[in-house]
């Protein structure tokens, strides 16, 4: 004689597990273009900034400036910056700030999960 077989209740670790794989499916299904480094934009030609602009966000641009008497940097223009005003970065400062974005993404990512399965927001 066997026992009458019953559905378990799902545990909390599960469903904080399942929510945690559910966001970062999400995660990597919004990261499937940014795995390949994006090509520009754009590229501007002429006096004025000349150089491949990649526009990553709502009013956020970054651009990589070619005049002959600079050395190269990165630029950057963000909603709080006037204009064609830019903000210069050394290339491994950006590389920095880039990684920065990454991790803060992620862990974001992380507590939005936990949020989801602890019953707090839809994502």
């Amino acid at each position: 004689m066997t026992a009458p077989e019953t559905t378990p209740a799902a545990h909390p670790t599960l469903l904080a597990r399942l929510a945690e794989l559910r966001q970062e499916t999400a995660g990597l299904l919004g990261d499937i273009d940014t795995r390949i480094k994006p090509r520009p934009d754009r590229i501007v030609e002429g006096k004025h900034l000349p150089g491949p602009v990649w526009q990553s966000a709502d009013r956020w641009t970054v651009r990589v400036i070619d005049p002959d008497e600079t050395a190269a940097s990165v630029f950057v223009n963000h909603p709080h910056c006037f204009d064609d005003d830019v903000i210069p970065l050394d290339p491994s400062e950006a590389r920095r700030i880039g990684m920065a974005f990454l991790a803060a993404a992620d862990w974001a990512d992380k507590i939005r999960a936990r949020e989801i399965a602890n019953g707090g927001f839809d994502a």
